[in-house]
């Protein structure tokens, strides 16, 4: 039997402590310190080029650390090759033996291992079991769609029930349908088994569908670790606000004690703690199309409203999203669930407005992270390579 890396009293934790990984002259990774609890599901958050890959391909042994120290279990992985770490990895292109049956490329580390044949069957029968392919045992790769692939994929990933499961990106190749249905499966298989999960992925709402917390990264680093919660209602930066979900941004210079934005001839007021916003300086403000009302009256007494016309309705299922032109290019997005949505007309006029607990403040270094294209329905987020 293969030695694995001894687990030590911490099972399934992850610890990194300054990490670094250098490509020639370029930092993918920039000094990371990350704990992850045992039996936890995190997820590594990001646009491409931000090193989540990479800090994965680390834990996992094909690629290792320029600096810094990394622990899987309590115990330092520095050198050990990746069969002999307690971790297991599913990628997004399955990389199944097509030669196999679904049976055999489930067994085929436990062969490495040397198990016996009885104790081989019953844990590849139960591995199968957890991903609802045991009827299926004994068919190829290329009979199986896309979903049942990703299953025998995850059941290969588990048989040997690794202390740490890192997966990258597995569920970027199926269908949109397909994809939420294995996020509810992938999820509640996590917290049965009690192994943890590192996931990789750029999808936010994956994210923060499936995650216990979520590290949100860019440009090599951590811009913000927290649950999703957090990461959604309490972004720690402009970056941050932009990529979990969607905003209408706002740039202005900052009022009222750095408790508002003058924007574009009107003024945004927050009651979100700010800091380093001072009155007469270049700032962001920022509001989430769900937190925006749209009616055809004056709201009045309301601290923040525009007025505009109504440019587009858009029907998304559960959801009516308005997009209000409130002039000079700047475009509006207003997302309200269909039982309490209002009915208009395009090319009505119609105010929009938002309570101040909703307008996200940002300093002018910021508004550097994003972009408003007042001609999408969405922030860009400029996210270098």
């Amino acid at each position: 039997m293969t030695d694995t890396v001894s687990p030590g009293g911490e099972t399934g934790s992850v610890e990194l402590i300054d990490v670094v990984k250098m490509f020639g002259d370029f930092t993918a990774v920039d000094s990371i310190n990350l704990q992850v609890q045992p039996g936890e599901f995190i997820s590594l958050l990001g646009p491409s080029g931000c090193g989540k890959t990479t800090t994965l391909r680390m834990l996992a042994g094909f690629e290792e650390p320029t600096a810094g120290e990394m622990r899987i279990s309590g115990q330092p992985i520095a050198g050990t090759p990746p069969h002999k770490r307690d971790v297991n990895t599913v990628f997004q292109a399955y990389a199944l033996f097509p030669h196999m049956t679904v049976a055999e490329n489930v067994a085929y580390g436990l062969r490495q291992r040397g198990t016996g044949k009885a104790e081989m069957g019953q844990k590849v029968a139960e591995a199968l079991d957890m991903v609802k392919m045991r009827p299926l045992a004994e068919r190829k790769p290329k009979q199986l769609s896309g979903g049942q692939q990703q299953r025998v994929a995850l059941a290969r990933a588990l048989v040997n029930r690794p202390s740490l499961l890192l997966l990258d990106e597995p569920l970027g190749a199926l269908d949109r349908k397909l994809r939420e249905e294995m996020q509810i499966e992938l999820k509640l298989l996590q917290s049965q088994l009690g192994i943890t999960f590192i996931f990789v992925t750029h999808d936010q709402e994956e994210a923060l569908s499936m995650s216990d917390r979520i590290a949100v990264m860019l440009d090599g680093r951590i811009e913000q670790l927290g649950d999703p919660y957090t990461i959604y209602e309490h972004p720690s930066s402009a970056f941050v606000a932009g990529f979990i979900g969607q905003q209408n941004f706002f740039n202005g210079k900052a009022a009222g004690g750095g408790r508002a934005v003058s924007a574009e001839g009107c003024t945004l007021i927050s009651s979100r703690d700010t800091t380093g916003l001072s009155d007469g300086s270049e700032a962001l403000a920022a509001v989430r199309p769900e937190a925006i009302t749209v009616t055809d009256t004056d709201p009045g007494g309301q601290q923040n409203v525009i007025r505009g016309e109504l440019a587009g309705i858009s029907h998304l299922g559960d959801v009516i999203q308005f997009v209000v032109s409130a002039g000079e290019g700047r475009e509006i997005l207003s997302r309200v669930p269909r039982t309490s949505a209002p009915r208009l007309d395009t090319g009505q006029t119609v105010w929009c407005s938002w309570n101040a607990d909703h307008t996200y403040l940002f300093t002018a270094e910021q508004a550097e992270l994003v972009m408003a294209d007042p001609a999408s329905d969405k922030a860009e987020v400029l996210a270098g390579n």
